[in-house]
């Protein structure tokens, strides 16, 4: 007798693919970057937008020996401390995209420091940051540089080339704040700068992780790069998302709206060409999820303790978190349908979806199927494996080679 398929997947409302972005602030400016967070809330689709709380005192250097007092008025983008892009943020806020950090500040600050913007950030924005992405070189940043690696050969390769000594988890230090951010913040993206691959979910299935040899981090995540213009159209290029959809994978893009995405032209910003064609066609699909990062995350976490198992034609969808879950949303083929004990049919769509609307905390559902088949989704825990971790450095240094030779 033929299987079916059924697969859970990790979004809500009969979502199969989801689309989201880490918008670093480097080089943001009102001016720059306001016409295409119009554009994105025009076409629906929500994302993450970081800032810095304070101008920086210092330059962004990864060994205390390079570091330099730097002027006030350095070009290398705006902090909320400019009321006038204060005021742009806020209307995002507003607009329910994410704001997020990208450190206090654009260089090297000391835990003092930190506490102050960190509090700062929850003064101006009522909550403290979900996320925080760490800028380039700061000597804050936590396990980065040699740190953020396992595999020797890496380690290697990173302490020849860049002998960098970040501090922000070695408590003693000036720059120690690990347990700032293990209370106050529940995402970092781990330091990984250049992982190509267009379905992040693929490479990093556990994200969002805790790894017990970076403790003072709560969860971490992975971004794919689209650093840049250029960058984000190789990414979200039309073969890339048909894989994606195919996939039912998810896509964390990292980027930066200010490099490319809006160009002056005649003393105004207009949009890049080809990334107002990519947000056209990305956002004409109904089965696409564009959640915030940490909406999406979240999700993630939620869905770890949601375990689904088909033996033959019994169905059994266990819900081991504390809260009911809404929208759990179930792959299967066309045709398939699931009866509750009362006898009331859940039918798959056309496209072969099935919505649980609700199922309770600590409770279990169990359904007769109409086609057999095998299927095991137990529950996850939040460590990341030894084999994944090592696939996530390689993906990041393969990304650097063929940056490197332009491949």
């Amino acid at each position: 007798m033929r299987k079916k398929l059924l697969k859970l997947l990790p979004f809500p409302s009969g979502y199969e693919f989801a689309i989201t972005f880490t918008d670093d602030t480097d080089f943001s400016t009102r001016e720059n970057t306001e016409p295409v967070y119009n554009f994105l809330y025009k076409m629906k689709i929500k994302g993450t937008k970081t800032v810095w709380t304070t101008k920086q005192k210092r330059t962004s250097s990864f060994n205390k020996k390079n570091e330099k007092n730097v002027h006030a008025n350095i070009k290398n983008g705006s902090t909320i401390q400019n009321q006038d892009y204060l005021d742009f943020i806020l209307s995002l806020k507003q607009r329910n995209f994410e704001i997020a950090l990208h450190n206090v500040a654009a260089g090297n600050s000391y835990r003092n420091e930190i506490i102050e913007g960190i509090e700062r950030f929850k003064t101006t924005f009522g909550e403290y940051p979900k996320i925080n992405i760490f800028h380039e070189k700061n000597m804050e940043n936590l396990y980065a540089g040699y740190y953020k690696l396992n595999c020797l050969p890496f380690k290697v390769i990173e302490k020849v080339l860049h002998n960098s000594d970040y501090q922000g988890h070695i408590e003693g230090s000036p720059y120690f704040w690990g347990d700032i951010a293990m209370k106050n913040i529940k995402y970092m993206r781990i330091p990984f700068h250049t992982i190509k691959e267009i379905n992040t979910l693929k490479i990093n299935p556990t994200m969002p992780f805790y790894d017990p040899n970076r403790p003072y981090v709560n969860y971490w995540f992975s971004c794919s790069d689209g650093s840049c213009i250029h960058m984000f159209k190789k990414l979200l290029t039309k073969k890339n998302i048909d894989n994606l959809i195919r996939e039912n994978g998810a896509c964390i893009i990292y980027t930066h709206f200010s490099k490319g995405f809006a160009e002056r032209v005649n003393k105004r910003y207009v949009l890049n060409d080809g990334f107002v064609n990519i947000i056209k066609r990305i956002s004409k699909y109904n089965n696409a999820w564009f959640p915030t990062v940490s909406e999406f995350l979240d999700r993630l976490l939620i869905i770890k303790k949601v375990s689904v198992i088909q033996n033959k034609y019994d169905v059994r969808i266990t819900n081991n978190n504390d809260f009911d879950v809404d929208s759990i949303t179930l792959k299967v083929a066309p045709g398939f349908v699931l009866k509750d004990p009362k006898g009331k049919e859940l039918k798959a769509t056309k496209n072969g979806i099935i919505i649980i609307d609700n199922l309770k905390s600590n409770s279990t559902i169990l359904f007769q199927s109409n086609e057999i088949g095998k299927y095991n989704k137990y529950l996850k825990n939040n460590f990341i494996p030894k084999s994944e971790r090592a696939t996530l450095e390689f993906y990041n240094y393969y990304g650097l080679l063929k940056s490197s030779i332009k491949l």
